[in-house]
């Protein structure tokens, strides 16, 4: 079974980020899977920063760890990445000449294997500019593996058509002379040769940050506040893009405050409203979180994790908030979290978060972590029989009812009450973010705070009997369980499959829809298990503290990441 990794390297600026799209959406649009990690430093320009893109013919969910070939769009790659080539892997670089060496570079060796290609000077004499040099080196790179340039040059032409025919024309020309250049020079193609595809299936390739808005748009969103915060951003940017075509409303707000305080007037006012951020941004909404709760208006927040407190690492992955999300915010009050593993789960994670916050007018939280907002994954095209957008308002029920009959916060046996969006015919709609009556009219009341207290939170029953099981991977009974949640899916996975090829006994259970905790689905899916194992990217063991809470389930080991990069499946041995 193909699977290789091409690794794309160089500075910030170099165009890494347009390269390694390409590189990924050709390949699967020739019937490969591919996963795109983006491995960056928080610079606008200059670091080093690389794209692992794996490649496969069965969906990969995780980097492998080692790279097969690597195209390196400056010298310092070539040395930075030699401990992370497998054994016979090919670097393709500009000559050593060619380019001043940057600041901190130091010239040593190369590894063998290193094809040199002249692509400054390509670039200048097919494109009339240096700023190609990362399209010589794609078609470069893929004369190495022995794949066609077809759909390659397809996207060459997608992407720049809006510039015009001479920079279409430019851009095909410098990735057939990179592609030229290594047939006459270096003859056949290397141990990462990637065959022609016979068969072609309709596959999507997107990040997990586009899953998210495409599934808020699948859902009815109709209004988005935000601020930009990394990795959240990219959210906020798809749904700018597609105001004119699906007609939600984007509103850069001048903080998350604001913009958590303009989600709740949109709910309040019956529209399906969201935001998202990454941690701290979400410590600014955490009071909104709360009049959210009390006033019982469901708004679904996507809370992008990312490592460190205060500004820490802002381009890099961590799941160190899972307690903060299921905790934030002032006293007691029922919410759901989800934490989806892959950008597939993603898409339908939001529109359960949108449809249970909606049915229980509570906040819904989605966990993500730059691992799964920026990778690009292969997903099949979506199934919208499992999509809904539902009503959340009850206007039509109470269509014709007498005046003045309608009660807010009205007292029911499973803790929803009506809702009414405002300006109903001949009731009063208000919403009311201290401790109130049924009405909605603030109280002081003991015995009132106890009744209304006690009424929300009867929504937790319910609430956590909607929930999905989580998944378990495979189906089998095993003696070893792996304890995951986000996007450790792929790397547990992949774990996995590798241990049960060394016929050792092990499972996967992956949870992703977290809050309320399905208690009794997690306590029947390890009963029989012999020793479980948590894997997550924080360094306290938050899963496993609330699998112990929960369940009073103790995992006997827990495997913890949290120097900012993610977790590698193909590494892990049973050993």
């Amino acid at each position: 079974m193909t699977d290789v990794t091409l690794t794309i390297a160089g500075q910030a600026g170099q165009g890494i980020d347009t390269a390694s799209e390409l590189l990924a959406r050709a390949l699967v649009r020739s019937g490969y899977y591919a996963f795109a990690y983006p491995d960056l430093m928080s610079r606008i320009r200059g670091g080093h920063n690389f794209t692992a893109v794996r490649v496969s013919g069965r969906p990969v969910y995780s980097e492998a760890g080692k790279f097969n070939a690597l195209l390196a769009l400056d010298e310092l790659s070539v040395n930075e990445h030699r401990g992370d080539m497998v054994e016979g892997g090919v670097v393709v670089a500009s000559p050593a000449g060619e380019r001043r060496m940057s600041n901190g570079e130091q010239r040593a060796e190369a590894p063998t294997g290193v094809f040199r290609v002249p692509m400054a000077e390509i670039a200048e004499k097919r494109g009339g500019t240096k700023t190609m040099v990362n399209v010589v080196g794609l078609g470069a790179l893929l004369a190495l593996t022995g794949h066609p340039l077809d759909e390659l040059q397809r996207l060459l032409k997608e992407r720049f058509r809006v510039k015009g025919d001479a920079v279409v024309r430019q851009n095909i020309e410098c990735c057939r002379a990179g592609a030229d250049y290594v047939r006459e020079k270096y003859g056949g193609t290397c141990a990462c040769a990637l065959p022609k595809q016979v068969g072609r299936a309709k596959r999507l390739l997107l990040t997990g940050n586009h899953a998210i808005a495409l599934g808020a748009l699948a859902s009815g969103v109709r209004f988005y506040a935000g601020y930009p915060m990394s990795p959240s951003t990219s959210i906020m940017e798809y749904l700018a893009a597609k105001q004119a075509d699906a007609g939600p409303v984007m509103e850069q707000a001048e903080d998350e405050i604001a913009a958590i305080n303009m989600v709740l007037g949109a709910s309040y006012a019956g529209a399906r409203a969201m935001t998202a951020t990454s941690g701290g941004g979400f410590s600014l909404m955490v009071e909104g979180l709360g009049m959210a709760a009390m006033a019982e208006l469901p708004v679904v927040i996507v809370l992008a994790m990312r490592p460190g407190p205060a500004t820490g690492f802002p381009t890099r992955t961590e799941q160190a908030e899972l307690l903060f999300a299921i905790s934030a915010s002032q006293d007691e009050f029922p919410r759901f979290v989800f934490a989806p593993g892959t950008a597939e789960e993603a898409f339908y994670a939001t529109n359960r978060a949108f449809e249970l916050a909606g049915r229980f007018q509570v906040p819904a939280i989605v966990l993500s972590d730059q691992q799964l907002s920026d990778s690009f994954w292969t997903v099949p095209a979506f199934n919208f029989a499992r999509v809904t957008a539902s009503e959340d308002l009850d206007e039509q029920t109470w269509q014709g009812k007498p005046a003045n009959t309608y009660k807010r916060y009205a007292v029911t046996e499973d803790g929803v009450s009506p809702r009414l969006g405002p300006g109903f015919p001949g009731q009063l709609v208000h919403a009311l973010g201290a401790e109130h009556d049924e009405d909605g009219f603030q109280t002081e009341d003991a015995g009132t705070r106890v009744r209304m207290h006690e009424k929300r939170m009867r929504k937790l029953p319910r609430m956590a009997e909607s929930l999905d099981a989580p998944t378990c991977y495979p189906e089998e009974t095993a003696e070893c369980a792996v304890v995951c949640f986000g996007s450790t899916y792929g790397a547990a996975r992949e774990a996995v499959d590798i241990l049960r090829a060394e016929r050792a006994s092990v499972a996967m259970l992956h949870l992703c829809e977290l809050w309320p905790f399905p208690r009794e689905r997690v306590m029947a899916r390890l009963s029989g298990v012999r020793k479980v194992i948590t894997v997550e990217g924080n360094s306290t063991g938050q899963l496993a503290a609330l699998l112990r809470r929960e369940t009073g389930i103790k995992a006997e080991e827990q495997v913890l990441k949290y120097d900012g990069r993610p977790f590698v499946g193909q590494t892990w041995r049973s050993s």
